[in-house]
């Protein structure tokens, strides 16, 4: 009897590493099919800006403006829609929504890959914004709180690989499923992966919530909230084509700053707003966040403005360009989780301070050395990487440092609001690159873009003075 106790044992003595070793696997299983959401979003920006010309040709002449709005809703509904998602993640559980947002995703992908007509197009796209609007929240929020936060930065810096490895993948597969399919296997491919990602999430994925949280939403703030942020998006969406003192972009800027006044106010006052304005009490989330909306606002206008010197000033084709662009991305994906390590072992003060000020250099090498004369290895590639580099060092420890000091509990609104203050200034670099680098000549183009290198830098620097004299670690 005790022969076979001392067996008994020994077996449980032998198991044991192995169930611990599934047990520190299992949040990191979970976090590779949370990362599904920022593959799919990072993906489909890719494949939709290679197959948008495709899928104007494709229908009548008279649709294309149906087109176009196709991308302004999808943005629109994407933005808006975060804060009222990652609350309500919260609230009904993380894992719930992100089954619902990949479910709605995936079918209004498949809905784009057979649309009969612009019509149905523009449904899809802005289903496809509601869907990623609750992605977004919840996917780190959800998995994040399982790993040991001596590792949560690696764990956001394997995050961020993974969002680099699909802005690669997104231009090249796109190139090659629409010259053999055409433009509608671009979101087939995505209602696949959309499927794989949905069958790996019922199986591994756990639910987490805040049960404290009571049901009822102040429905004002709710409201103004939504017309508030998807005003502003509209504006730096439409801005360019309406022009920035049309009577469409004063009216929409007049509701925004009224939405906006209602929103805060209701928001302070409510027992149960849409947003927790305590939240920005926390002096780190705070500075953390403000720096993500300036770094994504330098970071998207840089990257905006590489392919119109490429193709506008230097000529080249837009297969060129694409691989002129790739290292830049490629980059990315090598020093992401790295960075996060560091991060991990000595704090996210530092490398969002160098993070900052580093683009800042690779942008005055652009500025002394790139010209009319095409040196792409001596002059555009040197500064592309180095800004490649400082964009990635902040790009993650802004994210880090922003669910790592708050409330567990409050992970998913902490991180809606995080995602709005950067999908903002990624909205806002675009505009800002499409509008300054236009140009009635080449002469007149290379001049624009320059001083919009300028602005860029100045971003990338204010974004990191928002925490050098901070309490960030």
């Amino acid at each position: 009897m005790e022969s076979f106790e001392s067996q008994e044992t020994d077996r449980d003595l032998q198991e044991t590493p192995s169930r611990k070793e599934k047990l520190e696997i299992r949040p990191w299983i979970s976090l590779l099919v949370a990362s599904s959401s920022i593959f799919l979003m990072t993906l489909d920006l890719g494949l939709t800006a290679v197959s948008l010309p495709e899928i104007r040709a494709d229908f009548e002449e008279s649709k294309t403006q149906i087109i176009n709005w196709g991308a302004t809703s999808y943005l629109v509904a994407m933005t808006s829609l975060l804060l009222l998602f990652g609350r309500l993640a919260d609230r009904y559980g993380r894992r719930k929504l992100f089954l619902i947002g990949l479910s709605i995703t995936t079918m209004a992908v498949s809905l784009a890959a057979v649309t009969p007509n612009p019509e149905v197009f523009l449904i899809a796209r802005t289903f496809q914004g509601a869907g990623i609007a609750i992605l977004v929240p919840t996917a780190l929020a959800m998995v994040l709180g399982d790993i040991p936060q001596k590792h949560q930065g690696a764990a956001v810096g394997l995050w961020g690989s993974i969002g680099a490895t699909a802005g690669v993948l997104g231009p090249i597969s796109s190139g090659l499923l629409i010259e053999v399919f055409g433009w509608r296997a671009t979101f087939a491919l995505l209602g696949i992966l959309g499927v794989i990602a949905l069958v790996a999430g019922i199986r591994v994925l756990n639910e987490s919530y805040l049960p404290e949280v009571p049901e009822n939403l102040d429905v004002t703030s709710v409201f103004s909230g939504i017309i508030s942020i998807g005003s502003v998006t509209l504006i730096l969406l439409q801005g360019n084509d309406w022009g920035w003192l049309s009577k469409k972009i004063i009216l929409f800027l007049l509701l925004g700053l009224i939405a906006t006044y209602i929103f805060w106010i209701s928001c302070k006052r409510s027992r149960n707003p849409l947003l927790d304005i305590e939240l920005f009490n926390n002096h780190k989330y705070r500075q953390a966040t403000i720096a993500a909306g300036f770094h994504q606002l330098a970071f998207f206008a840089f990257f905006f403005s590489s392919p119109i010197l490429l193709s506008e000033v230097w000529g080249w084709s837009p297969m060129k360009t694409g691989f002129a662009v790739a290292p830049a991305m490629l980059l990315a994906i090598l020093v992401q989780t790295p960075f996060g390590i560091l991060a991990d072992r000595f704090g996210y003060r530092k490398l969002i301070l160098y993070g900052g000020f580093v683009p800042s250099l690779g942008i005055a090498w652009w500025l002394i050395f790139v010209d009319f004369e095409q040196s792409y290895l001596s002059a555009f590639l040197p500064g592309l990487l180095v800004v490649s580099l400082g964009s990635a060092m902040v790009g993650i420890t802004t994210t880090g440092v922003a669910l790592t000091v708050v409330d567990p509990q409050k992970l998913g609104i902490a991180n809606a609001m995080h995602q709005v203050t950067r999908r903002l200034g990624t909205t806002m670099g675009v505009a800002l690159a499409v509008g300054l680098s236009s140009g009635s000549n080449v002469l007149k183009i290379l001049e624009n873009v320059k001083v919009l290198w300028w602005i860029v830098a100045f971003m990338y620097a204010a974004g990191s003075l928002f925490v050098w004299k901070s309490d960030v670690e």
